[in-house]
């Protein structure tokens, strides 16, 4: 029953990506063309997988288990059945070369084959399998997204440093006025840019449309922070663009791992929140030390908090009614973006 499972998974992702079969078959992908997959015959025989390769066909008879000699007999059949599909102008006249895939085979299983005129080809489970997870990273970019951490603990900080900003002041001034370093005036910048406040043309910063919308609607009850209608305004940002920079969509991978790990307990501890966003984000190679790690889960757990997606209370983890709808939001976007990237 595995040996069926695993063989229906490995004809699955042949069919699906040319470039793993090509690679197995040590052929060129673009001279792979697929003409059917589980044919059926009329004496019910199936066959795996038949290909056109440059003027010829490619009879694939895919086993998921070592070399055994029954399968010689197996793939002549087919043969014989696509010849007379030939004689009866039911599939192109051309020469029908055979081959076999398995795990394992001996130098005399080789010898056997070659005497039947058939390939025979060896092939890696593990090795089909992950190169199809690579090919798949490489189409989904947001599987790529790495958090980066700029070291800015609350998104509130923002506000007074584009507040400057709006009025004129230069950077340089920002860093006097705030008695900051510039690398932190910095740092802020480009976490306003990866929220959608700022944009950047070579070396000049301006406001966006969402940067002036957020300013503006700045109510001055507080100079150091966001007003509920400001936080507003950049959380349906996030919510709406979550693959807009690795920022945003962190917040919203904060938001995930608090719905993933409520499934098993809730509200769900800080503890466990932090150890899986840094393993599900793939940080724990680079945030290495434990004291980045912390610092890192806690800086975005707090932008979700202020953006109001999750609730802290007494070191645990809730989720709002804005979180909800914004990770049913992300979900669907996902889900999307996965489907796109396999046409």
């Amino acid at each position: 029953m595995f040996d069926n499972i695993t063989e229906k998974v490995i004809e699955d992702i042949l069919s699906a990506d040319r470039s793993i079969l090509a690679n197995v078959l040590s052929v060129n992908q673009s001279d792979l063309s697929p003409i059917a997959r589980q044919k059926k015959f009329d004496s019910r025989r199936i066959l795996d997988l038949l290909y056109l390769y440059q003027n010829e066909l490619l009879l694939i008879e895919l086993k998921a288990v070592p070399f055994y000699s029954d399968i010689i007999a197996q793939i002549n059949d087919y043969h014989n059945e696509l010849v007379k599909l030939q004689s009866q102008s039911k599939l192109i006249k051309t020469k029908i070369n055979k081959v076999i895939l398995v795990t394992e085979a001996r130098k005399e299983h080789f010898v056997e084959c070659e005497k039947e005129q058939i390939k025979l080809i060896k092939f890696d489970v593990e090795e089909v399998l992950f190169k199809y997870y690579q090919n798949f990273r490489e189409l989904s970019a947001f599987l790529k997204i790495q958090p980066g951490n700029w070291g800015v603990v609350r998104l509130y900080l923002l506000k007074n440093t584009l507040s400057l900003f709006n009025q004129g002041v230069s950077i340089d001034e920002i860093c006097k006025v705030e008695n900051k370093s510039i690398k932190t005036i910095r740092n802020r910048f480009a976490l306003a840019s990866l929220i959608g406040l700022l944009e950047k043309n070579k070396n000049e910063y301006s406001l966006t449309k969402l940067g002036k919308e957020v300013l503006a609607a700045d109510d001055f009850t507080s100079d150091e922070r966001f007003n509920v209608e400001q936080f507003d305004l950049v959380s349906e940002f996030v919510k709406d663009n979550p693959f807009y920079s690795q920022i945003t969509f962190s917040i919203m991978s904060v938001v995930d791992t608090v719905f993933i790990l409520s499934k098993a307990e809730y509200p769900v501890k800080y503890g466990n929140f932090q150890d899986f966003f840094v393993r599900s984000l793939g940080k724990e190679k680079t945030w290495t030390k434990p004291q980045a790690q912390l610092t890192g889960a806690y800086h975005f757990a707090n932008y979700a908090e202020e953006l109001g997606f999750i609730q802290k209370v007494n070191k645990h983890l809730f989720l709002t009614p804005k979180g909800i709808q914004a990770i049913l939001i992300f979900q669907l976007n996902r889900s999307i973006k996965l489907i796109n990237s396999r046409k």
